[in-house]
């Protein structure tokens, strides 16, 4: 019954993306650039803005459905390799240094250390097996047994992300910024407002 289970776990191939309890993150906006879209000169609020900052980010790439900012350690799981020859790191826009390790048929953790290439310009981002190499057999008794390992995952410059997903998210800071609570009376709060929806639209990414 367990194993049962667990094949049934392991039809699932789209991954999970995890951010390392080590993970650090260089934000694409930085607290002058919020500051100076709220029109703030002093500094009481600086904590309250940066705390918006990441909390605006988070709300775009959820919305986007890929990171935006740069992370030093990031983790993608999967139960085993896909029947094609192709990885999609859903969520990752340019992976940075990748290290795959897994657990092979004995239940022993290996370094997956060639036969695959990482393409770093897809979005979301994909690593592709080599010509003439197979994926490695993997454990049945260990889900999430293969672990992308990525460094410095994320936009490496800031000036890469478009103009308009930029505005998007100094407009979420802007709107966290005046309204403070889940309700005000008369006007409805949403996680995105319609302008900000109609700036991130064409860069979206949506699973099938």
């Amino acid at each position: 019954m367990i194993r049962d289970i667990q094949n049934n776990y392991k039809m699932n191939h789209i991954g999970r993306l995890r951010y390392d309890a080590a993970n650090t993150v260089t934000e694409p906006i930085t607290l002058a650039q919020a500051k100076a879209h709220l029109r703030v000169e002093d500094t009481n609020d600086d904590t309250y803005i940066t705390t918006l900052i990441s909390v605006a980010r988070s709300a775009c790439e959820n919305y986007l459905g890929y990171m935006l900012a740069k992370n030093s350690a990031v983790n993608f799981y999967l139960d085993q390799f896909p029947n094609s020859s192709v990885i999609t790191l859903n969520g990752v826009w340019k992976p940075g240094t990748v290290a795959i390790s897994y657990y092979d048929t004995t239940d022993t953790q290996v370094i997956l250390a060639s036969g695959y290439s990482v393409d770093q310009h897809s979005q979301p981002a994909r690593i592709l097996l080599d010509d003439d190499t197979n994926w490695p057999d993997t454990s049945d008794n260990i889900p999430s047994g293969i672990n992308i390992d990525m460094t410095n995952a994320g936009t490496a410059d800031v000036d890469e992300i478009p103009k308009a997903i930029h505005q998007a998210m100094l407009l979420v800071i802007g709107r966290y910024y005046e309204i403070r609570q889940d309700v005000v009376l008369g006007t409805q709060v949403n996680e995105i407002p319609k302008m900000t929806e109609h700036l991130l639209n064409p860069y979206r990414v949506v699973s099938i």
